[in-house]
């Protein structure tokens, strides 16, 4: 059975360097890359997926690499368009965007950005053709989004993930121990995340290594 998250936090990473490139994101990865390095014309750029699949680290890490200006949906409701619209940036993120539900205010940003001449990377949970818009003039303008979808990750990128976390803090686990998890946790970034710091604060406080045996007395409790 796979577990639910505990009631704990633990810091995420939010670079680059700290994403994992894999089938469930490859093509938005591509996709972000190709429209900030400017390969690409398309000026507005959507990436969505389903909360967990790591939406945010790919727009937060992109973002902090490239020096982009980056808001989530509370940040840009609440922010005057003169400070970021109106910047120097050539380029803007803006996360959660569906969260944003003001119509007129869509419509508005649309039309500055394509005055500005900037381009616009979202993230969303649906492509925005699909979000429930009424305004005619607003829906045309939003099926021109250009869209790559991130899925959950599978059992190769959890083992992945989990793998690189441990290693990041000088842990070599076995390869039969990510597959026992890989049965037991879910399938989402903050999960797999979440599972990783836990499993080797037990493995601390136990003075125990990683093993098939306290996972599996852990597991039990």
């Amino acid at each position: 059975m796979q577990q639910g998250l505990l009631p704990l936090s633990y810091p995420q990473s939010s670079e680059l360097c700290d994403f994992v490139v894999a089938n469930c994101n490859q093509l938005a990865f591509e996709l972000l890359h190709r429209s900030i390095s400017g390969v690409t014309k398309d000026k507005y750029i959507c990436i969505y997926g389903e909360s967990g699949c790591g939406k945010t680290h790919l727009l937060q890490g992109f973002a902090k690499e490239n020096k982009i200006i980056y808001l989530n949906a509370k940040q840009a409701v609440e922010a005057s368009p003169r400070d970021w619209v109106y910047s120097d940036e050539k380029i803007v993120i803006l996360d959660d965007a569906d969260k944003v539900e003001d119509e007129v205010w869509w419509f508005h940003l649309y039309n500055l950005i394509k005055e500005q001449n900037k381009t616009l990377i979202i993230s969303s949970r649906k492509v925005p053709s699909m979000w429930p818009v009424k305004l005619a003039d607003l829906r045309s303008r939003l099926a021109t989004f250009v869209s790559a979808e991130m899925r959950n990750p599978d059992d190769d990128t959890l083992k992945r993930v989990l793998e690189k976390i441990w290693k990041d803090k000088g842990i070599v686990v076995d390869k039969a121990i990510l597959e026992y998890l890989s049965r037991r946790i879910d399938r989402n970034f903050p999960a797999i995340c979440h599972w990783a710091h836990k499993i080797d604060q037990i493995s601390a406080q136990r003075r125990r290594p990683i093993t098939i045996s306290m996972l599996y007395s852990f597991f039990a409790e």
